[in-house]
């Protein structure tokens, strides 16, 4: 039942609110952004078209998160630069409360209004800090952002004028907390939007949402500059791509051509596509991303390989031409004792010691990356290590990521993808010889590693923001692992 009603000032279309808490609604017919008031209903001009952009969820979808029953009413699309990325509106048990859902940089993230606490201004947050939010925690920074509108559909709880720039910060708290500053345009008093990070299983959907073509064919993707086609790996998940028959490093929404590299490798260690089973999920391999970074007037590069579960999310293997291979998973940034930084830092009662400092460049990408990745995109990336484990620090411009890796031998990885443990994905130690365990030995490591996913998946973290702004889609990936 409609809560409001009348006719788009703009084309004379019906319209109809069906949650109290809207505001605004896109005209199905016009798309103009139509606003409700006590003076009836007012035009706020035409948003543009809608990019396509990967998702798994639409407006009219029905579901529940964990157990706790919700509707989709509305979608905004927002861009810092680097490519569109999508926010959804949602009302939980049946209207009675409404909040945001997004997907971004592989991770699930939903939120909801809280009145109360406040938070500094804009202009005075730094990535990192602390912030008390009364009886809800400490949160920490993890990104300082504008976003500007460019799209959006069905209803939305705020007017908002295309073209607008929202200003934001991210946030982490313990135990998969998530918040987002929402300081509108910049002008408005600051709204605080807290929620958690969550696993995608938690989460049942009823598509009942009309989808785009594109969307009901997600077996393949074509690659914008020389039409060849991929297979989907990893579903609606994936923001950019890297060709193997062009080079063509391309954004999937947009369908526009980011970067130009060489010609695809012969071949690559762990192929895309390839399948494992690593502490009792099912992994996919669906990326692989060549870095360097150059150190004491010495180039040095690493390989990283993203792979993808549907139980966990990604996660990432990285070979190290010194170190051999390690698995690396997200670090909730507000579990790290910062306060001996940046010589050493301080989790789960282990102090890890500042091991090296570099800025890290991506060379070439090939398959589904789940951030605007670039060739040439370049971060600032500290490693801190402990007992053969490391945590590194990723910064890039207003953002900022932490990871866990520890080592895992290649027989173990060769047999878990059904690969030859003497093929090149065995790395050579610096005498020559070849390094990495021997066969015999990979039950036991399998063991280790299944613990260590168990450890992961227990503590790791995953992130999320309109009246709310998700940062995604703006970042993320494997991390430094240099020898040095």
């Amino acid at each position: 039942m409609a809560v409001a009603q009348g006719s788009c000032p703009n084309c004379g279309a019906p319209i109809e609110f069906g949650l109290g808490a809207s505001l605004a609604k896109i005209c199905e017919y016009c798309r103009a952004t139509v606003v409700r008031s006590d003076r009836g209903l007012e035009n706020l001009g035409i948003v543009a078209d809608l990019a396509d952009t990967p998702s798994l969820i639409a407006v009219g979808d029905e579901g529940a998160l964990s157990g706790r029953p919700f509707r989709v009413f509305g979608r905004v699309q927002l861009d810092h630069g680097q490519g569109p990325w999508d926010e959804y509106y949602v009302a939980f048990d049946h209207g009675r409360s409404w909040g945001w859902l997004a997907f971004a940089e592989g991770r699930w993230h939903v939120t909801e209004h809280v009145a109360g606490p406040t938070a500094p201004p804009y202009a005075s947050l730094r990535l990192e800090q602390d912030i008390p939010l009364g009886p809800h925690g400490v949160f920490r920074v993890t990104e300082i952002k504008t976003g500007r509108v460019t799209s959006a559909e069905g209803e939305l709880p705020g007017a908002t004028r295309p073209g607008t720039e929202r200003y934001y910060a991210d946030l982490f708290g313990r135990d998969n907390a998530f918040g987002t500053l929402d300081f509108g345009d910049g002008r408005s008093p600051v709204e605080v939007f807290l929620g958690f990070v969550f696993e995608e299983t938690r989460m049942q959907v009823s598509a009942l949402g009309p989808r785009s073509a594109r969307k009901v064919q997600t077996s393949v993707i074509a690659c914008p500059n020389c039409g060849g086609e991929l297979p989907r790996l990893s579903g609606e998940r994936a923001e950019r791509l890297g060709c193997p028959y062009c080079g063509a490093v391309s954004d999937i929404a947009t369908q526009r051509i980011v970067s130009q590299q060489e010609a695809a490798r012969a071949g690559t260690d762990i192929p895309m596509g390839g399948k494992a089973e690593l502490g009792g999920a099912s992994y996919v391999c669906i990326a692989y991303v060549r870095r360097r970074s150059d150190f004491e007037g010495e180039r040095y590069r690493w390989e990283e390989y993203l792979v993808w579960a549907a139980s966990v999310g990604f996660r990432w293997l990285v070979k190290d031409p010194e170190t051999g291979w390690s698995w690396v998973t997200p670090v909730n940034p507000a579990e790290i004792d910062l306060r001996g930084m940046p010589d050493h830092v301080r989790w789960h009662n282990r102090s890890f010691l500042l091991r090296n400092r570099n800025v890290a460049e991506v060379e070439y990408v090939l398959g589904e990356v789940y951030w605007k990745c670039e060739v040439g995109e370049r971060t600032r990336v500290s490693d801190l290590i402990e007992g053969g484990e490391v945590l590194s620090r990723e910064e890039s411009p207003g953002e900022v990521r932490w990871s866990h890796s520890a080592k895992v031998p290649w027989s173990v990885l060769a047999q878990a993808f059904g690969l030859d443990p003497d093929g090149p994905g065995k790395p050579v130690t610096p005498s020559g010889s070849a390094g990495g365990a021997g066969c015999g030995s990979s039950l036991f490591y399998l063991l280790v590693l299944g613990l260590i996913l168990v450890f992961v998946m227990m503590n790791s973290y995953s992130a999320f923001p309109l009246g709310v702004i998700v940062g995604g889609a703006s970042r993320g990936g494997g991390v430094y692992f240099g020898g040095k």
